[in-house]
């Protein structure tokens, strides 16, 4: 059973999800995953670097250097006014915990609506450390919230590997009400995978709510549905949990009770999770129009027909942040319909072309740009995109720590597994950015600013300018637009920037991503 779990992981983390299953409900095969990664078919710029300018066959080519302007940044075109983010404050130091202690319950939802499924998740939430005493006990995390095939963890055995402490049920704080932050995982991700997020953001005065959707192949005894219903249901899921959450803050007696704030709530998301949060944000029109599964041979035509519907955007969601986010999920003009501030974080493109680049996913020659594509199409001044240069596209997720922990617990070798190359959490001698500290600390860095900007009570907007992460953040590229006018755009094309002082050019939507109007997902 141990080895079983280990090898289960290992292997199927290699096709961009955290799912352990390889199955459906039906006994067909799917790959467990949708997140960004593959070979982007990418070109020599003449700045004399790689870039992800080339697309199919048939698709527009322009790879151009931005000139340089004497304050040695691009010279870029400005996006149209969309409400210009508040006036730049004095940054503050967010990559340390904040000046709360940390709360955390779980909660086991029933949804009897037409989705008629269960929704487990975990809330973080911010603590006045006077309330806690030295018998407050450790939050707990359920490894497998939906059994009891597996042991709970605690806070302490997370702390032990690097992560935040939280303890389970204090009393809130009554400083509240505080912004709501939902988090939808990647495909078959668990939320403890994100607790990174939700420890670091409730210390700082938010309430994080991390979803764990069902039926998405977390363990091997768990079942999978496919890609497509796995979208059909998300959208669901959160907007049935935020609803929840939202009555026990109005429920006398509750925990929660007048801690969450309605009026500043945001979406965020990891993998699939990032489509989760597009669609929330400014919604789909038909969730079963994509052909990318099919085309990558995760799933096979045609998808059930109940999925051929709309998922519809959340009004009460106000901020979005996506993390290497499934865009190509989306058409182009519905990722333009966003009309809320967002940040885009995510790999650069070579490393979402060297991350799949032996899977399957490596025949989608547009995957490099999945990160620029929304961002440019929402083209607003409250739009930004963030790509952190020593990420891949597991390192938005605590997958790999996960080995230590449950090593700890007595539930897998960990040891046996160290220099395995199969998926190398850890490989002696070389750098892996599955297990950086430092790429978390970026995401709760960027994620602070731009959500203390748009939903909490400060502003750190100056930490959203290129000027801000060329001076403090080596390790991040920063865009504020990707406008160029290197490029000539033809029609059904888009200009983006593979870097910050390069311009290239795309299809809005590839041909094999989506199936023409009315075909049921290109079904027969």
């Amino acid at each position: 059973m141990k080895r079983a779990i280990i090898f289960s992981m290992a292997t199927t983390m290699a096709i961009c999800g955290c799912g352990q299953s390889n199955s459906n409900r039906d006994g067909s095969s799917i790959a467990g995953g949708a997140g960004g990664t593959a070979n982007a078919g990418g070109t020599t710029s003449s700045g004399g670097t790689s870039d992800a300018g080339a697309t199919s066959d048939a698709g527009p080519v322009c790879n151009a250097s931005i000139p340089v302007n004497a304050g040695n940044t691009c010279d870029i075109e400005s996006p149209p006014d969309a409400g210009a983010p508040p006036d730049a404050g004095s940054a503050s130091d967010l990559t340390k915990v904040g000046p709360y202690a940390v709360g955390h319950v779980s909660y086991m939802l029933s949804d009897t609506t037409v989705y008629a499924r269960p929704v487990a998740v975990s809330v973080w939430y911010p603590v006045d450390s006077a309330t806690v005493t030295s018998v407050t006990p450790p939050a707990q995390y359920p490894f497998d919230p939906y059994s009891d095939n597996l042991p709970v963890s605690t806070s302490t055995d997370w702390e032990a590997v690097g992560y935040d402490r939280a303890y389970e049920g204090p009393t809130p704080s009554g400083d509240g009400p505080f912004p709501l932050v939902m988090v939808s995982p990647g495909s078959g991700c668990d939320y403890w995978q994100y607790l990174y997020i939700g420890t670091r953001l409730a210390s700082h005065g938010y309430v994080v709510a991390v979803t764990e959707h069902e039926n998405e192949g977390q363990w091997p005894w768990s079942p999978t549905d496919g890609i497509v219903v796995q979208m059909f249901n998300r959208t669901g899921d959160v907007s049935f949990v935020i609803t929840e959450l939202l009555l026990k803050n109005d429920a006398k007696g509750e925990l929660l009770a007048g801690t969450i704030d309605p009026s500043r709530i945001a979406m965020s998301g990891h993998s699939l999770g990032g489509y989760t949060t597009y669609a929330l944000a400014g919604g789909v029109d038909e969730v079963c129009d994509t052909l990318w599964p099919a085309s990558m041979k995760l799933e096979s035509l045609p998808y059930p027909q109940y999925t051929c519907a709309p998922a519809n955007p959340d009004p009460r969601i106000r901020a979005m942040v996506s993390l290497d986010g499934s865009s190509q999920f989306l058409h182009y003009e519905e990722l333009a319909r966003l009309s809320i501030p967002s940040l885009i974080m995510g790999e650069t493109v070579e490393h979402t072309v060297s991350y799949n680049s032996q899977s399957l996913l490596a025949s989608d020659s547009d995957i490099g740009r999945w990160i620029a594509r929304p961002h440019a199409a929402i083209h607003r001044t409250d739009s930004y995109r963030v790509d952190v240069t020593i990420a891949d596209h597991m390192s938005f997720a605590i997958f790999c720590d996960l080995y230590t922990v449950m090593g700890r617990l007595g539930v897998a070798n960990y040891g046996q597994y160290v220099n395995t190359s199969e998926y190398p959490c850890v490989v002696q001698g070389t750098f892996d950015p599955k297990n950086n500290p430092a790429t978390r600390e970026i995401v709760t860095t960027y994620m602070l600013a731009f959500l203390n900007t748009y939903l909490g009570r400060e502003d750190d907007s100056l930490m959203l300018t290129s000027s801000y992460a060329s001076q403090y953040q080596p390790n991040v590229e920063f865009f504020d637009s990707e406008a160029c006018s290197e490029c000539q755009v033809g029609q059904g094309d888009y200009a983006y920037r593979p870097h910050p002082c390069q311009c290239s050019v795309a299809q809005q939507d590839p041909s094999d991503y989506f199936a023409p109007p009315g075909s049921d997902g290109g079904a027969p």
